[in-house]
């Protein structure tokens, strides 16, 4: 299907017909398009394959991890006949699991800890999921301690992880602090946790299939971890932009507006970062031939064109050169010798536009997380 789509894209947008008058061309180009737009869609509902059997595997690893701790957990499955593309069920299996296996180490307390807080002894933790739109929300909710501020502060500022008085740090960016790698908040190494390596590596794996991560937690409580994943990872919405020769592909969902910035709006913080004032908000800019080492057409911002994006409330602006275009693009895997690069974390794949070229398709939540 995906390389239909492709081949629809080349002939519809074939450069050599622009200016040209070919009105009966142009109407059947349309027909085809509505009988492509119609095939995807009965392929992509062959793809999807609800998270039953995902969700029905945490049971066992509940089962045998509360036995071993000594803990009484009950495991609540809710939403499992969600429906999501087989090749999403693949990457956020491994994610899924460290959270249900963090939930029971870490969250749930034991009987006897639970009784002396008030709480019946047997924990409970809840897995669901939900459709929101073009994206699928997976959270994983237990009733347990909720995670300790401050020994996430002591542990971060012992790392070396904040750059701003603890007063000013929001729960959110105090949660935040656990996607550092290397960042655990178990003193003791232990069959399930204390390695270092673990809420990094959840964070990083959903990213590169264009979803994030959010932590909530109330000490004594509990936290709640929620995925936003996208319903399918073949073909997405895309918005193409220019580079000086190279092209690159945004998933429109994650694009809140472009525009051509105006040289009053533009300003720096005391530090000399680049930032630019939309309806009153302070934003920085990403100029993205330096990030990609790039020779530009422009170089000066109000000849360029601005991307405002955005993932999980973090906004940045991106300076392109050109903006070409809005189309459907097929999403394909970068070739294993790239995964040295030392950018690939700003990248989620390629595609072939309609012209035949390729575009580098990026990354937002990598982009934002640099």
């Amino acid at each position: 299907m995906g390389e239909m789509v492709i081949a629809e894209a080349m002939v519809t947008e074939n450069p050599e017909l622009k200016d040209l008058k070919l009105n009966s061309f142009y109407k059947a180009s349309r027909q085809l398009r509505k009988i492509t737009d119609e095939m995807q869609d009965i392929v992509m509902s062959i793809r999807m394959v609800p998270l039953s059997a995902s969700f029905h595997k945490m049971r066992r690893l509940v089962r045998d991890m509360s036995r071993k701790l000594g803990k009484e957990v009950e495991l609540v499955l809710l939403g499992e006949e969600t429906e999501v593309d087989k090749n999403i069920i693949e990457h956020i299996s491994d994610p899924l699991m460290h959270l249900v296996r963090n939930a029971v180490d870490h969250g749930i307390e034991t009987p006897k800890g639970r009784t002396a807080a008030g709480k019946p002894s047997a924990g409970t933790i809840i897995l669901e999921a939900k459709n929101a739109g073009n994206d699928v929300l997976i959270s994983v909710r237990d009733d347990g301690a909720g995670i300790d501020k401050a020994k996430t502060l002591k542990k971060a500022a012992a790392l070396g992880l904040i750059n701003k008085p603890e007063s000013e740090l929001s729960d959110k960016e105090i949660y935040s602090l656990i996607f550092t790698p290397g960042f655990s908040n178990n003193e003791q190494v232990t069959e399930y946790s204390g390695r270092g390596v673990g809420m990094d590596v959840v964070a990083k794996n959903i990213e590169l299939i264009g979803g994030s991560v959010a932590v909530e937690s109330v000490e004594g409580k509990g936290t709640v971890t929620t995925l936003k994943i996208p319903l399918t990872l073949a073909i997405i919405d895309g918005m193409s932009i220019r580079v000086g020769q190279a092209k690159y592909t945004l998933p429109t969902a994650s694009i809140k507006e472009t525009f051509r910035p105006k040289a009053a709006d533009l300003i720096k913080d005391p530090e000399g970062n680049e930032m630019i004032l939309v309806r009153g908000k302070c934003f920085s800019i990403m100029r993205l031939h330096e990030r990609f080492v790039l020779e530009p057409d422009e170089h000066e911002l109000t000849k360029g064109i601005m991307l405002m994006v955005e993932q999980d409330d973090k906004c940045v602006c991106l300076f392109a050169d050109e903006l070409l275009g809005q189309h459907q693009v097929v999403v394909k895997s970068l070739p294993e010798y790239l995964k040295s690069v030392k950018r690939i974390d700003d990248l989620a794949g390629c595609t072939l536009l309609g012209d035949g070229s390729i575009s580098l398709i990026l990354n937002i939540g990598g982009l934002l997380s640099s």
